[in-house]
């Protein structure tokens, strides 16, 4: 059962951070503190307790710390209406850290990876729970490799080591366009894609991709037409235009649920507007199936792969471009400009629904940016700015929504950098 609401004037936020081994708690009462306020960590050291003014708080804290012999210290001198505290974690025997050292394995959790998902089972319309993907239809699950991995393989086939007997230029070029097309030839060249197989979902980390036959009870729709169920009559109906992105959606009730790719034959879905059965929920009773991911849990994991595998924390969270005809201009959608802080904290909030339950979360700052900027940030030379796509414009405004939830939850001194806000972004816990 959830906890009741906070009283009016006490408000409490608090913060693992894992790296430095520390809870930071910080309070905002509606008055200066006096003395009556009183703060005190119970004996356990899993929660925190308020008092001001009569008003009484307490906030499960995301992670045991080492409980003070007396009350946490008050400022007397100056007083105010914003208190923080730095509270050391507590130290535990070895055979007992398990469950906070579980915390950075959880950095690398995917949601619903290949080896999570059941073969043969089902997907549906996470809305109205129409089929999507018949059972016994997907046979197999693999996940995809990264989305760098043609760029990966091309170069290490060009140029391996001690291997300098081709050129790229000069009396080289016609070994290299040699080289370029025996690249393609095995299936991994600059301009490969992977296509679509029946009876194989291939598993990216924030979208499934499926053989167009495996499909049934969708809709095919450009941005500027109603949906079909009969996508050739559609490509020809508009054979003469240009379009950028054929969307797919729910036959039943018509919520989007990805995208047609025409370069690959393949349906793409978004993880967080369907549901499958995992291997988790299928031993699982009805009322305690594990939860599903969310935009915000996918987006996370895919800013924790492309900083690893960049090592820039600045991402531009790119919408995809929407359909329309040739004539017509692209319609300019705002992207959000991120830049990681930390990924690995844990938060809890008397804001909260349910602030007995600490949440994983990365922190970020973030900010809007029009396409004309974010086109210069990603055509300048010295970009230190990842792109990342593949998110239609109603994700990315959802991702935005929850940023500026995060926002109201930090202390009103901590939720602004200059000029950028300060926001958080939860993150997908396995098991």
């Amino acid at each position: 059962m959830a906890s009741p609401p906070p009283p009016p004037g006490i408000s409490i936020y608090a913060e693992l951070l894992q790296n430095i081994r520390q809870v930071s708690v910080a309070a905002s009462l509606s008055s200066p503190a006096n003395a009556s306020t009183a703060a005190t960590v119970a004996p356990n050291g899993s929660t925190i307790r308020l008092r001001h003014d009569g008003l009484d708080a307490s906030l499960a804290l995301p992670a045991r710390v080492a409980a003070p012999p007396s009350a946490l210290p008050i400022p007397s001198a100056a007083p105010s209406s914003s208190l923080a505290w730095r509270l050391p974690l507590l130290l535990l025997a070895p055979g007992h850290q398990v469950r906070q050292e579980q915390h950075r394995s959880d950095l690398d959790a995917v949601p619903w990876p290949a080896t999570a998902l059941l073969p043969g089972g089902p997907v549906g319309c996470r809305g109205c729970g129409g089929l999507v993907v018949g059972v016994g239809r997907v046979r197999a699950w693999k996940d995809l490799p990264s989305e760098n991995w043609a760029e990966m393989m091309e170069f290490w086939h060009c140029h391996k080591p001690g291997d300098h007997g081709h050129g790229h230029g000069g009396h080289g070029e016609a070994d290299g366009r040699a080289d370029e097309k025996s690249l393609a030839a095995r299936g991994y060249g600059a301009d490969s894609a992977i296509s679509a197989q029946e009876g194989v979902g291939f598993v990216d980390l924030t979208s499934f991709l499926f053989s167009e036959g495996d499909c049934e009870g969708i809709l095919y729709s450009l941005a500027s037409g109603t949906g079909s169920t009969d996508r050739s009559a559609l490509m020809e109906e508009e054979a003469d235009d240009v379009r950028r992105t054929i969307h797919i959606s729910c036959a039943g009730c018509e919520a989007r649920l990805g995208y047609f790719n025409q370069r690959t034959s393949a349906v793409t879905l978004f993880k967080w507007q369907v549901s499958c059965t995992t291997k988790e929920s299928a031993t699982s009773l009805p009322s305690q199936l594990p939860p599903q991911p969310t935009v915000a849990e996918c987006l996370s994991a895919t800013l924790i792969a492309t900083t690893s595998r960049s090592g820039s924390s600045k991402s531009l969270l790119v919408p995809i471009p929407e359909g329309g005809p040739a004539s017509a201009p692209a319609t300019a959608t705002a992207s959000l400009h991120l830049w990681t802080l930390n990924n690995t904290i844990r938060y809890s909030s008397t804001a909260l629904a349910d602030p007995t339950t600490p949440v994983p979360a990365m922190k970020l700052l973030y900010r809007t940016v029009g396409a004309a900027e974010a086109d210069r940030m990603l055509d300048a030379v010295a970009s230190d700015v990842q792109e990342v796509g593949g998110l239609p414009a109603d994700a990315v405004a959802a991702v935005a929504a929850e940023l500026e939830v995060g926002t109201a939850l930090l202390p009103p001194a901590e939720r602004e950098f200059r000029g950028w806000q300060v926001g958080l972004l939860r993150r997908w816990e396995g098991g």
